[in-house]
């Protein structure tokens, strides 16, 4: 049976070198790869890509944007993987990243996490700590943490 491996992306371009990533140290018809995304709740209109009412659309329209670009992010994201072989799922949750990184692992029983890294200046660190540094702490499996660049 394929081992999971979990792929926690952002909806930056940083995110195709975490799917360059698993690329390199993933096996089509080794490893199931499920693309993660997490977004801040009050950023969740839906819990499942779906249209947006016209009532949406006019009240939350910032929420309305982050969560279809996050949509698109983790479609990209599975599309880029299954033309490399892949067989591949994809979720946007909303929530706090640590926490949804941690949950769908485990609900995956995942062998690998694979995912990013912001290179912050030590005050950066202190005002918005680490994400990959409390999954890290939290989760029992490896994590492959890639750097991305900090914009």
């Amino acid at each position: 049976m394929p081992s999971p491996v979990l792929i926690a992306i952002d909806a930056s371009p940083a995110a195709t070198c975490l799917l360059d990533l698993a690329r390199r140290y993933c096996r089509p018809g080794e490893h199931n790869l499920h693309v993660l995304l997490a977004i801040d709740t009050t950023f969740a209109v839906h819990d499942q890509p779906k249209a947006y009412t016209l009532e949406e659309l006019q009240e939350y329209p910032a929420a309305c944007d982050e969560q279809q670009l996050a949509e698109r992010a983790v479609a990209t994201a599975v599309r880029a993987l299954r033309e490399a072989g892949f067989d591949s799922l994809g979720c946007m949750v909303g929530g706090q990243p640590v926490d949804a990184i941690v949950a769908k692992a485990h609900e995956l029983e995942c062998e690998l996490i694979i995912m990013g890294h912001r290179h912050l200046s030590r005050l950066g660190r202190l005002l918005d700590p680490s994400i990959s540094a409390k999954v890290i702490d939290r989760v029992q499996v490896p994590v492959l943490v890639g750097a991305t660049a900090e914009v």
